[in-house]
């Protein structure tokens, strides 16, 4: 299992075809949210850092398979744990609600959501305030979005500094 994962990581890193890190992407998806034990695997390889990168330029397609492992791969303590160093997590995350597919955005929310409810939580609220995620957050609850989704969203906006940060007030 572990020369399949390191595979899959490498296919990824240095992609031959945009088709072979699709393909990538959804076997690792399978495998993190089918196989609890793989997924820990999975975690504790370099992912989460390979994951943010892909998706700064990624298409749709890619994006949207990305986002699914990495909301898959943050549901362990390493990976959260190097989303929550990395300095594109947040930024990344934002950027992407909204813009691919719903599918996509209810793995950004999901994605956020597990990132923020760490214990630097009021930290990384502050910095998806300051990359406009409130506004997105408030769209999603206007426009409609899964029962799950809109929980996520809800706790997020209620987070330490979302709020105080919007009015201008100091934490």
């Amino acid at each position: 299992m572990e020369k399949l994962i390191e595979a899959l990581l490498k296919l990824i890193e240095k992609p031959i075809s945009p088709w072979t890190t699709k393909v990538a992407l959804e076997t690792t998806f399978y495998l993190v949210s089918t196989h609890e034990r793989i997924a820990a695997r999975v975690s504790e390889s370099r992912i989460v850092p390979l994951l943010l990168e892909t998706l700064v330029n990624a298409d749709r397609s890619t994006t949207e398979k990305a986002l699914g492992v990495l909301d898959g791969a943050l549901g362990y303590g390493r990976d959260r744990e190097a989303a929550c160093s990395h300095p594109l997590a947040v930024p990344v995350l934002v950027k992407n609600m909204l813009w691919v597919s719903e599918t996509a955005t209810q793995f950004a929310v999901s994605a956020l959501w597990k990132l923020c409810k760490s214990e630097r939580q009021g930290e990384r609220a502050a910095k998806a305030t300051k990359v406009g995620s409130f506004q997105k957050l408030l769209i999603l609850l206007q426009v409609g979005c899964s029962t799950s989704t809109k929980e996520k969203v809800s706790k997020l906006l209620r987070l330490p500094n979302t709020q105080g940060k919007l009015r201008g007030q100091k934490s």
